[in-house]
């Protein structure tokens, strides 16, 4: 070895190495960070924090100099190392579109799947920024391609960059909602090739159902099944005033058929009164049931996570448990890092499931 040669072993051996990007989720009532390093072939929770805003969050956005100071706190409450960041436009920003692409002699995929999203989006392709995810199926057809194309307008994404940059953060790519669920739910699941993982991601006025085989996404849908919605029945049933709905299922949850005690007949009542409502949801677990047995040849959906507004629900569990005969287990974002994990005394673990699928993506490519 020549002292050139030994200059520049020693030179790649203790040169600073770029830190890994935080996953940044400014979700609707809290910024949710999560960093994570990659450690023997798995991941290493590095930090992870949920700070709510100090003000309503279009308020905060549009205030750059608070915005900076909120961020820096929030780097500040755990070990966050650098200010590079994967993140994702809101989800109103964004339209995702489930296609079949057939790919024509000599095409690319690329090229395929901006024909095809030109086609389905009109007039509005001028605009938009394209980005898309391969879907994964059995299908033998090497011809046709399945793929959610997230397209949103370039003006949004580009004020969301630079509201990042005012925030004083250093982006280096924007994901996809559910690819980064998809990646989360992967981490979690291990490496169980041939089985089907789904995840009920509760909202406020919608709801999201993913699903991943192996490890990669086969599904991702909006489905009308949401807390507002739930409270809107419930309150139109009772005569309530929307608030006290909403206050009574964050207590009660989605009711019991059974049971003793004080509030044994409310909770029933509150069972009657949604029941129609979940036997909806029960039909939408169905046919994701046997439209993932049509892509996979008969594989059968494994396990159903559960995230989101309806997952703080008292009995969530065994009342989804009710609707799909499928074990049904509440989302830990935790277990996708390996190692001794700090204690989530706050219940953090509740909101950053997609600041920690962002935050797996270790690249600006992955």
């Amino acid at each position: 070895m020549t002292l050139r040669d030994l200059a520049d072993s020693l030179k790649a051996r203790f040169a600073p190495r770029e830190t890994p990007p935080i996953g940044a989720d400014f979700a609707a009532h809290a910024l949710n960070l999560v960093q994570a390093l990659p450690r023997n072939g798995g991941w290493h929770l590095q930090a992870a924090a949920s700070l709510p805003y100090p003000v309503a969050r279009a308020e905060l956005l549009a205030a750059p100099a608070d915005l900076a100071r909120f961020v820096a706190a929030a780097l500040a409450s755990g070990p966050f190392q650098g200010r590079r960041v994967v993140s994702a436009l809101p989800p109103g920003d964004v339209r995702i579109l489930p296609l079949s692409v057939q790919l024509a002699q000599g095409q690319s995929e690329a090229q395929a799947v901006a024909r095809a999203a030109t086609e389905q989006l009109g007039s509005q392709a001028a605009n938009a920024v394209i980005d898309y995810y391969q879907v994964r199926g059995a299908d033998g057809d090497s011809g046709t391609r399945q793929v959610l194309v997230a397209a949103a307008g370039e003006a949004r994404v580009l004020a969301y960059l630079a509201m990042l940059e005012a925030a004083r953060l250093e982006p280096v790519a924007l994901d996809i909602g559910p690819a980064a669920i998809a990646r989360l739910l992967a981490a979690i699941h291990g490496s169980e090739i041939g089985q089907s993982v789904l995840l009920l991601n509760f909202g406020s006025a919608k709801s999201f159902v993913t699903v991943i085989w192996g490890r990669r996404l086969m599904l991702d849908r909006e489905i009308d099944f949401g807390e507002e919605q739930l409270a809107q029945v419930l309150s139109g049933a009772l005569d309530l005033a929307p608030a006290t709905a909403t206050s009574l299922l964050r207590e009660h949850g989605l009711g019991s058929r059974g049971g003793a005690g004080e509030h044994a007949e409310l909770r029933r009542t509150i069972h009657d009164v949604l029941h129609p409502a979940c036997l909806a949801l029960a039909d939408e677990l169905a046919h994701t049931q046997v439209y993932v047995a049509s892509r996979t040849r008969g594989s059968m959906i494994s396990r159903v996570y559960l995230n989101g507004s309806l997952a703080r629900y008292p009995d969530i569990q065994a009342r989804i448990g009710e609707l799909i005969d499928v074990p049904v287990h509440l989302l830990d974002p935790f277990a996708a890092f390996g190692g001794a994990l700090p204690p989530d005394d706050a219940g953090i673990g509740r909101s950053i499931a997609l600041a920690a699928g962002l935050a797996l993506r270790s690249n600006a490519n992955g």
